[in-house]
């Protein structure tokens, strides 16, 4: 059986910016800079062989990712106790 992470967990919001990137902003609030790249780590962490992680955004609280496949992206961000927005 699948467990989840004991970690707090992070609100984040994804935006489509054009073809296959989005922007995900953290809704929650983050302490430092230390804490957003942690959570920046928990998301590459996430991220499928094809996917890739674009420019960190610390004042924004935002980070670019290119993937083709969003929803699997979506279901591996729950295992690292970040969930989404809905809009």
């Amino acid at each position: 059986m699948l467990s989840l992470p004991s970690k707090p967990w992070k609100k984040v919001r994804i935006e489509a910016i054009e073809g296959q990137e989005y922007r995900i902003t953290f809704l929650t609030q983050l302490g430092d800079e230390t804490q957003f790249l942690e959570a920046v780590d928990d998301i590459a962490a996430s991220l499928g062989a094809q996917d890739r992680l674009g420019q960190c955004d610390w004042p924004s609280r935002s980070v670019l990712v290119t993937t083709a496949d969003l929803s699997t992206l979506k279901r591996n961000l729950v295992f690292a106790s970040i969930m989404i927005e809905v809009e």
